[in-house]
């Protein structure tokens, strides 16, 4: 009885913590329909909800804990736990990253803006709401086989970081955008290559949850360490 009541409660930590990530993933949508739109008023909906994310994210780590020293549970539901409080970290630190993003959407709507940078930061925008997207439906369904590519789809955002900077660095003679836009641009390509990384990361964790090939990483870089010290 002990065992299925620590077994719901596990699944319901786990539901909650799914449930965050889609409301964040929420948020994601939004920012992307308020760049694609030019639409500050959609942007501004999501200002604030970042207090409500780390709020949410507080009580299920604050569960997490309750579960490990009230349950005594063994290695395969450490790893769920820890999971679960790794997997809230990303999303919180997403959503916030997500509400900084639709801030600076709002307070830079008058503002002139440069349309080859306001297009890549756009692009980039979207293929970072569908990798984190993407890890969070990896983790939900266990698919250890989607998690191994997510680091291709991050490779796309990588490269339109770059073309992103480049834009930036080298403004056209006009058109260029305000500086004031221009330097919440450069903030946001940045948050925006944040936001993939953890989408990437949820990925990874769904793999050391189904398989422990982290621990398994790590263990071996210890030996290895050892060995070069006695050598």
């Amino acid at each position: 009885m002990a065992r299925e009541t620590f077994q719901s409660e596990l699944d319901g930590l786990i539901s909650d913590v799914i449930s965050l990530g889609r409301d964040v993933t929420g948020t994601l949508e939004k920012m992307v329909g308020a760049m694609d739109g030019c639409n500050a008023e959609v942007a501004a909906s999501e200002v604030g909800v970042d207090s409500s994310y780390k709020a949410r994210g507080q009580r299920i780590e604050s569960e997490c804990m309750i579960l490990q020293l009230r349950q005594a549970p063994v290695a395969r539901d450490l790893r769920l736990i820890y999971c679960a409080m790794n997997l809230t970290n990303h999303i919180v630190r997403s959503g916030t990253l997500a509400e900084h993003i639709c801030q600076a959407i709002t307070e830079t709507a008058d503002h002139d803006h440069d349309d080859d940078l306001e297009e890549a930061i756009t692009e980039m925008a979207r293929t970072a709401r569908n990798i984190f997207r993407q890890g969070l439906d990896i983790f939900e369904s266990r698919d250890i086989d989607r998690a191994r590519d997510l680091q291709a789809a991050d490779d796309k955002v990588d490269l339109l970081y770059s073309e992103a900077l480049n834009l930036i660095a080298n403004p056209p003679e006009s058109g260029a955008g305000t500086p004031e836009w221009r330097m919440r641009a450069a903030l946001m390509v940045h948050y925006l290559e944040r936001i993939a990384d953890h989408g990437v990361d949820i990925g990874g964790l769904t793999v050391f949850l189904i398989t422990g090939e982290r621990i398994q990483d790590a263990m071996e870089q210890y030996m290895n360490r050892d060995l070069q010290e006695d050598e």
